[in-house]
């Protein structure tokens, strides 16, 4: 760990104190478009230019609303050196088919949270011992808009996981706006959860392709997790052919289909039908001895880059400015500690305008995650994936902008 006096850490001693819940969201970018700018630390922008991006994978052109396209790209979003998931392509380095027998809802996973039936979603997740089998994936702008619900997930014992700040269309933006949708949501995860460094990530749409996962990975160490199976759950309200109904029979037909490979789907905390649908199904899967397991303990993995799970100590923290302290500490019921900071320090961008910077962490650590390819096939096209200090590396690149 650097200590306290080092260069770094004076380059990012706090300007203007740790937030507080009345103001909780004034410390974050705006929601509803891609940080970037001067909300972009320059740490995180040294860190890009430190990793090597592919060489044939430019960003996407979005057609309308809903169609990413890669003009000039001999076999477009198929072609090796991007590899879009949109166009059907994904990577051995991504997470896409579960274990076989598991059948966890996206491993349990929920997306775009929170939102207005989350706290629905986990009064029944714990009323069925099944809180800390969840994994949700959160989006950045609905956590600082409701932190103490986003806290909730977490102090149930759920895992929590990036869904980027704003929902983009990932690769349709430009490299510094990734850092900024990957980066924030980061950032607000680790402020609510006392330090812990997310691990993994759910791309919008699925929208992702080499040039987004070496970022993901190669600057803030984030895996990315896919789906083999969509509930179309999401279409719901929005298109006539999709009703709880509907979505309820979809579920039905997987239930006593293949268990091999297992069935990483994907569903949603977004409003009160999608929910309704998961409470109404996961009972028919429990009986039928699926097994029910978030995303990292379906691979024998670590929740976060710097903790086990939401539980004791961090095994790699930040040593500059002390306590991130927002009065929305985690419970301790659950263990968490409250002995290192959960947000770096700050500094002065460019232009005066205030923007994170980093803070420092220690370099060692005996995290699974760094080693997910252990428990994974390797070998992505493009993609970095740097074992040895990515937590480290993660640790001194989250950051507040005060």
């Amino acid at each position: 760990m650097q200590p306290a006096d080092s260069p770094v850490a004076a380059l990012f001693k706090r300007q203007n104190g740790p937030p507080n819940p009345a103001d909780f969201a004034t410390h974050y970018p705006p929601y509803g478009s891609p940080p970037n700018g001067t909300w972009i630390p320059q740490a995180w922008l040294d860190k890009l230019k430190s990793i090597q991006l592919p060489p044939n994978n430019p960003p996407s052109t979005l057609k309308g609303c809903c169609t990413v396209e890669y003009p000039g790209i001999n076999q477009g979003g198929m072609s090796p050196d991007i590899c879009s998931f949109t166009a059907g392509c994904h990577t051995p380095t991504d997470f896409f088919d579960a274990p076989n027998n598991t059948f966890v809802v996206s491993r349990l996973t929920f997306d775009d949270g929170p939102g207005d039936a989350s706290q629905t979603l986990y009064t029944f997740l714990k009323g069925n011992n099944i809180s800390s089998q969840a994994t949700h994936f959160m989006i950045g702008g609905n956590i600082v808009g409701a932190p103490t619900v986003a806290q909730e997930a977490f102090n149930e014992g759920g895992h929590i996981a990036v869904h980027t700040w704003s929902h983009k269309y990932t690769t349709a933006l430009s490299d510094e706006q990734v850092l900024g949708e990957l980066g924030w949501t980061m950032q607000a995860i680790a402020d609510l959860t006392g330090g812990r460094i997310p691990a993994y990530w759910r791309p919008p749409y699925g929208d992702v392709d080499n040039r987004v996962r070496t970022i993901a990975k190669g600057v803030f160490g984030l895996e990315t997790v896919l789906w083999n199976r969509d509930t179309n759950d999401w279409r719901i309200g929005s298109d006539s052919k999709y009703t709880v109904d509907s979505v309820k029979g979809v579920l039905d037909g997987w239930l006593n289909g293949p268990r091999s490979p297992g069935i990483l789907a994907l569903e949603h905390e977004i409003n009160k039908e999608t929910v309704d649908v998961f409470m109404a199904e996961y009972p028919k899967f429990a009986a039928s001895n699926w097994q029910v397991s978030s995303v990292p303990d379906a691979y024998g993995l670590d929740w976060y880059q710097n903790a086990i799970n939401n539980k004791g100590d961090l095994f790699a923290t930040l040593s500059v400015g002390g306590q991130v302290n927002t009065n929305l500490a985690v419970t301790a019921a659950h263990g968490a500690t409250s002995t290192s900071a959960s947000a770096s320090e700050s500094a002065s961008a460019s232009g005066g305008s205030s923007a994170g910077a980093s803070g420092v962490a220690s370099a060692e650590t005996s995290s699974k995650t760094g080693n997910v390819q252990a428990n994974k096939n390797s070998g992505a096209s493009g993609v970095v994936a740097p074992a040895g200090a990515l937590v480290a590396a993660a640790a001194a690149l989250l950051a507040f902008a005060f």
